[in-house]
């Protein structure tokens, strides 16, 4: 899979694309976060996340949606409290691209909502 993103991750930023991992369909949604603020993209890429999961669910339900983001948004965002809330609360699964290396580094799915 690294492999196939590589090849589209500098070309594909703030993209939806289509992939194969192993033998499961799924789409990424990539962000870039440049925007002036931090939270207003966290909301564009969460308010975006949930329209395509919405359509896809429609369009292809046996494709899973993944947001694609970069391990220095990661770091900055997501390990902050409001980041770690989106994480722990929503059905989001991430997909952590390092840009030198241009490569996928970490998978992360759903984690489970507790109640």
């Amino acid at each position: 899979m690294a492999a196939t993103l590589s090849s589209t991750v500098n070309q594909a930023q703030g993209s939806f694309i289509g992939a194969t991992k192993e033998n499961q369909r799924i789409a990424i949604e990539i962000k870039d976060f440049r925007g002036q603020s931090v939270i207003a993209d966290l909301e564009q890429a969460i308010g975006q996340y949930t329209l395509y999961q919405l359509l896809l669910s429609r369009i292809e339900p046996e494709r899973e949606l993944y947001l694609a983001i970069t391990d220095t948004i990661y770091s900055n965002i997501f390990n902050e409290p409001i980041g770690e809330l989106v994480i722990t609360e929503m059905p989001l699964k991430l997909i952590i691209i390092n840009l030198k290396t241009v490569e996928v580094i970490q998978w992360i799915p759903t984690r489970p909502i507790e109640k």
